[in-house]
């Protein structure tokens, strides 16, 4: 998100995103998914809940285990939570059969007269609607400004209040800092917090509360969508994954925008590659992880599966990454540093013999290499990906590039 992404300065030479990954992070949960639900068919829905909670703050959990943990707690009583478990199920893996129950348990909640928070200290009462992906546009094109480095900016609303958000495909979710809510008078969640994120940055795991809002761009309205609020966010919130899951996107450089299509009208099936059953050379599957699209690049020629990032302005690496790849950083390494949502870190930049990904191949390409990284995977940036154009395709999983 900066993508971490959450927005950040790096030094001269870097400015990454600092990346949400998966809502929360890893716990230490001491029992399995399939213990979880052998207690939860015993009827030991306290002991089978406590288990769900901890395996849900990891990253990859499958949504059949959040579908688990929303029965565990319907069960215990708990619907205003259950719901919750529910809707957020929906909005983090919509195209899921977990997420389709999960629409059809929310079709038995009322959803007249509920309460909810207008985001300004006071609350309003009417209709609210949980599964909102039916109502959103069939396309959309979103202009962009991009800012000294590249990121792509743009007007949001928040609870109707306008503010620049950072367009970020390596953010899990929406990421703000209770610096932009004030900015836009909103509610400040108070408590403990909900869950700890991690990010770019020596800080480690920074404490994140939990709140909901009606983000609008363009014409693509959320309501009531989850995002996360940290004590202190530099730059612009992030706009992530939670809130475009449900479109096709093509990011088009030259006209500085960006269109969201619903289902697979974006990409037509020749160039997908799904009329012949395969995938044509200037596209590359991904897999979704949490919401981080995942993909494998090549760097010296081994593979390496990394975080396809339109939030990080560099391609950045662990030191644990060049170890996996048989790379020995150079004695004149250049010193860099990075901020990001877990505050600034130092690192090293250097020049790579070639990274590929698909169609793009980068001979002789910088790389960063941070000691306060650790998302798991690298994240393949906006250096990596140039001017080229390029569609991601939800159903398919698929990125589909086209050379401007």
């Amino acid at each position: 998100m900066p993508a971490v992404p959450w927005t950040t300065k790096f030094g001269a030479a870097l400015l990454l995103s600092s990346l949400l990954l998966a809502l929360a992070l890893p716990s230490q949960a001491a029992i399995s998914a399939a213990e979880a639900i052998a207690l939860y068919n015993k009827g030991r829905y306290a002991e089978a809940a406590n288990a769900f909670a901890a395996i849900c703050r990891t990253p990859g959990t499958h949504p059949n285990t959040y579908y688990y943990y929303a029965l565990t707690l319907h069960r215990l009583g708990d619907k205003e939570k259950a719901r919750r478990i529910y809707l957020r199920l929906t909005q983090v893996f919509p195209n899921s059969q977990a997420a389709e129950m999960a629409r059809k348990a929310l079709a038995a909640f009322p959803t007249t007269g509920r309460t909810s928070s207008n985001g300004s200290g006071g609350a309003s009462s009417g209709t609210v609607n949980y599964s909102d992906t039916e109502n959103l546009p069939e396309s959309s094109r979103i202009y962009f400004k991009p800012d000294s480095t590249s990121q792509m900016i743009i007007d949001a609303y928040v609870n109707n209040r306008p503010i620049k958000m950072l367009f970020d495909t390596g953010a899990d979710g929406c990421a703000f800092g209770k610096n932009h809510l004030r900015e836009i008078g909103m509610a400040i969640p108070t408590g403990k917090p909900s869950y700890q994120s991690t990010g770019v940055g020596e800080q480690g795991k920074i404490d994140t509360w939990e709140t909901r809002a009606t983000i609008r761009v363009g014409n693509i309205e959320r309501k009531n969508i989850e995002i996360g609020v940290q004590e202190h966010l530099t730059g612009e919130p992030l706009l992530g994954q939670n809130f475009f899951n449900a479109f096709t996107y093509t990011i088009d450089k030259g006209s500085s925008s960006i269109l969201f299509t619903r289902k697979r009208r974006a990409v037509d099936s020749s160039r997908s590659g799904s009329s012949s059953g395969g995938i044509d050379r200037n596209s590359v599957p991904f897999e979704k992880v949490g919401n981080s699209i995942m993909v494998v690049a090549s760097v010296n020629g081994r593979p390496i599966k990394a975080i396809f990032d339109t939030g990080a302005t560099n391609t950045v690496f662990a030191y644990g990454d060049m170890k996996n790849l048989g790379i020995e950083i150079p004695a004149d390494a250049e010193p860099t540093m990075g901020i990001g949502i877990a505050g600034p870190t130092r690192g090293v930049a250097f020049n790579v013999q070639r990274m590929t990904l698909g169609p793009i191949d980068r001979a002789d390409f910088n790389i960063s290499v941070l000691n306060g990284f650790d998302a798991g995977h690298p994240l393949i940036g906006r250096s990596f990906l140039g001017e080229w154009q390029y569609t991601i395709d939800n159903d398919a999983k698929i990125i589909h590039f086209l050379r401007r």
